[in-house]
């Protein structure tokens, strides 16, 4: 029996069921089995009842795991992250209307990571919609505004409707379709994903590399397909790489050729205004700040998909074609360049040699680079690193050393906060035995904080070291004086997370000094279940830190 004609098989059911009921299962099978034959082996969510039940009962029959979480865009994230790790579709279930809406960040996080996501919800029947206002929305239109697509799966054409789904999800540039799911709906969608073909002259390529002597490369998150294939080609030719915050680990940070991070911003600009040839692989303006690029150097992306590349890199070319053709021709044009040994090396330790040089923290508190340095210490190489939006992880991301790449985990193109925890979470379930860690601010952990007791009642053992200055640090650097409020607009009332951890059964802990941070670390990696670990933050070194990493390179000498 083929794999589609098992999920047809699964349209049967028992004669005893209530039509509408049957038809509702019936649905929810074949949504469950799509997902199944794509590798899914997990499904997160907050069910609201009806046909969202019933897609929680299909998982059950399938041998898929489900996982209650207590916010919709937390469940939404733990399946993003959940295929981020595995490959495989992530999928989630909401009720319609506020189920929807809530999951909005998470699905629109899964869209710009370009993160294969199913996003199932029900939907007011397409038969009741004339006289049913209460929790009815547009969803057709909410989900494509947030998702690659929105889908409506209903009983007639079930099966082709949900392998549809999924193969829009997982079809390069991958991304969230919402599913809405409608038993009574009679809708037949295309069943064919087109692949998008190659139109780029890689001889543009091959001329300008036999023209450079100073070529920089750049990988972006088009190049995790091909991560293996890269490292091959790039660890040992002697260019400098720089790598976008998605993809970290890709290019090892132990080896002479990782350079330090991608973010548009100011950090790589050093090595950038030094090189004659700029060349991207998989490089997606997305994970990037609005910043000008106002380099000299030619640029050439090579790119699997179309991107807007062309306008952010102007006057760069973007090369539609395959990744492993322009890898090839880096490899025949190895050896021909004339940088001084470990040119990339270099670059990256002098960022990191300005990050560290952060003045005593005030006592009773660390600063964040204490904070991170101590976790890295006291952790493993394999150990896995989640890591909130703010004004942390403008020093979590350059200081965290990975050497694979899915090591070191962010929202990089939405940039949201309460990623962390929920990622952590998804990580853990992936990876068991692997050390986990979450890097959060008290402003992203206070979004998701009941999801504490999701890693509790799974006995995850995810360690949550929060970055408490009880402000909104990075909007507050941003702040022009009292023009765009005072402290009142970016601070909050303490909180005590170790005690709030404490309350939902987790262990936790407040630490004011590094030698106490290391301890309790040690501790929670001999913990079953979840750590939270409460560091209070001196911010003084912030502002400076956001000119070194985003700000004008032109007042980094004034640092010190």
């Amino acid at each position: 029996m083929t794999e589609t004609s098992e999920i047809q098989a699964s349209d049967e059911q028992a004669p005893s069921l209530r039509p509408e009921e049957a038809s509702s299962q019936e649905t929810a099978a074949a949504i469950i089995g799509a997902l199944a034959v794509a590798g899914t082996q997990l499904l997160f969510g907050v069910p609201g009842g009806g046909a969202n039940l019933d897609i929680v009962g299909a998982a059950a029959d399938a041998g898929m795991e489900f996982l209650l979480t207590h916010d919709e865009t937390a469940a939404a994230i733990m399946a993003a992250t959940y295929a981020d790790l595995t490959g495989a579709p992530g999928a989630m279930v909401a009720t319609r209307g506020p189920g929807l809406t809530s999951a909005a960040t998470g699905i629109a996080h899964a869209l710009l990571d370009r993160l294969p996501l199913v996003a199932i919800v029900d939907t007011v029947p397409v038969g009741d919609r004339d006289r049913i206002g209460h929790q009815r929305l547009d969803q057709v239109a909410l989900g494509r505004s947030i998702a690659k697509a929105t889908v409506t799966v209903g009983a007639r054409h079930r099966s082709v409707a949900a392998m549809h789904a999924v193969a829009l999800a997982t079809a390069p540039p991958m991304g969230p379709v919402v599913v809405n799911c409608d038993p009574g709906a009679d809708e037949l969608p295309n069943a064919a994903v087109e692949p998008i073909p190659e139109t780029g002259d890689l001889g543009l390529l091959r001329e300008a590399l036999s023209a450079a002597r100073r070529p920089v490369v750049m990988l972006g998150l088009g190049a995790l397909s091909h991560a293996s294939a890269v490292r091959e080609s790039l660890v040992g030719s002697g260019l400098p790489v720089l790598q976008t915050y998605r993809v970290r680990g890709i290019i090892p940070d132990s080896s002479a050729e990782a350079a330090g991070l991608l973010t548009g911003g100011t950090m790589e600009s050093p090595l950038l205004r030094r090189a004659d040839l700029v060349v991207g692989l998989g490089v997606d303006p997305v994970e990037l700040i609005p910043a000008r690029w106002d380099y000299a150097a030619r640029s050439l992306l090579v790119s699997e998909t179309p991107t807007e590349a062309e306008s952010y890199f102007a006057p760069g070319i973007e090369l539609i074609a395959h990744l492993p053709r322009a890898l090839a021709l880096l490899r025949e044009h190895a050896g021909r360049y004339n940088w001084p040994p470990e040119a990339g090396r270099a670059a990256k330790q002098a960022t990191v040699e300005l990050l560290r040089q952060a003045p005593p923290a005030i006592a009773g508190k660390l600063t964040p680079q204490d904070v991170v340095a101590t976790v890295r210490s006291a952790t493993s190489r394999d150990a896995i690193a989640t890591v909130d939006a703010g004004a942390h992880m403008l020093v979590a991301m350059p200081l965290w050393e990975v050497d694979e790449p899915h090591l070191l985990l962010i929202s990089s193109g939405l940039a949201t906060m309460g990623f962390a925890l929920p990622a952590a979470i998804a990580a853990a379930l992936c990876h068991p035995e692997t050390p986990v860690v979450a890097f959060t601010g008290d402003g992203g952990l206070g979004m998701t904080l009941m999801e504490i007791e999701t890693a509790v009642r799974r006995r995850l053992r995810v360690i949550v070291i929060v970055f408490n200055d009880t402000t909104l640090s990075l909007i507050k650097i941003k702040q022009r004086a009292d023009r765009q409020g005072g402290d009142w607009a970016v601070s909050y009332g303490p909180s005590d997370f170790a005690g709030a951890a404490l309350a939902m059964g987790a262990a936790g802990e407040r630490v004011v000094d590094v030698s106490g941070l290391a301890a309790a670390v040690r501790e929670a990696l001999g913990r079953e279940g979840p750590t939270v670990i409460d560091v209070p933050i001196d911010p003084t070194d912030y502002p400076a830190i956001l000119d070194l990493t985003r700000g004008d390179s032109g007042r980094l000498a004034s640092r010190h």
